[in-house]
């Protein structure tokens, strides 16, 4: 039975990205909870570092709980952030400087690029110096590794103890098209996790039923929900102004959706 550990980034007072009204800890204990959840469901031996809105420890000691613990692998879920500018989008995947297997890392991008746009996989030594890593798609292995300390300290302390562990940045936060993408399909972000992790590990993936068939279905029930749009603007910077005016205003779940129109 695989043994996996799951890390809901941040926590408590640390809310890592937040944009629009939507904080990183969150959205993480969210999609980390689905996860752990579906993996037990197919099999997986699983252990939730974080399952509510407290703090557990700075990456470092998450890294060194991780390698107390000896998963045959630890993923640690984030979103990521461009410092409110919306420049980047896409996801990112960040592995040990000195990992070479790739086998979930590989099956993770397929099923990502599958939701939205996927920048890469990187690696990125103590001294900050970023590198990017390619799979062999025949063996599933990265083509070079190198003799470096890795940077964040989730990776290097779970290495230091033996321990694969990858930070998932599943989209950035600050750029609406991204959060737009990820709140319409929350649950497929989950399953691309999931479905990755069972093909890494030949566990026997079956898609999770989400409704009871039954000989005589009974009529569903239907609630009426009312969708409030407060204008459409040429100018992002001033969509942006609008969207901030009603987030201090304690309007949450407010985002900016992109609509082109033919003129």
């Amino acid at each position: 039975m695989p043994y996996i550990v799951v890390d809901a980034g941040h926590g408590g007072w640390d809310k890592g990205a937040h944009f629009g009204g939507y904080n990183e800890k969150d959205i993480t204990l969210r999609v980390a909870t689905k996860v752990s959840n579906r993996l037990r469901q197919i099999g997986f031996q699983v252990t939730q570092l974080r399952t509510d809105d407290t703090y557990i420890g700075n990456a470092s000691a998450r890294g060194r709980q991780i390698a107390e613990l000896q998963p045959n692998l630890a993923i640690s879920i984030h979103v990521n952030s461009a410092g409110g500018t919306g420049e980047y989008s896409g996801a990112e995947i960040y592995v040990p400087i000195k990992e070479d297997s790739a086998r979930f890392e590989y099956y993770l991008r397929e099923e990502l690029s599958r939701l939205n746009a996927f920048r890469e996989i990187f690696s990125r030594a103590y001294t900050g110096e970023f590198y990017e890593r390619y799979i062999d798609p025949q063996t599933l292995r990265f083509t070079q590794t190198y003799n470096y300390t890795d940077y964040y300290g989730i990776i290097r302390e779970a290495w230091r103890g033996g321990v694969s562990c990858d930070i998932i940045e599943m989209f950035y936060l600050d750029n609406e098209s991204d959060l737009y993408t990820f709140l319409n399909q929350e649950d497929a972000y989950v399953e691309a996790i999931v479905v990755a992790l069972s093909k890494a590990f030949n566990m026997n993936y079956q898609r999770e039923l989400r409704h009871e068939v039954v000989d005589r279905p009974e009529p569903l029930k239907t609630e009426t929900y009312y969708r409030v749009v407060c204008g459409s603007y040429s100018d992002l910077n001033e969509a942006k102004k609008v969207q901030q005016a009603l987030v201090h205003s304690n309007y949450p779940g407010v985002w900016i959706q992109p609509v082109e129109m033919k003129r």
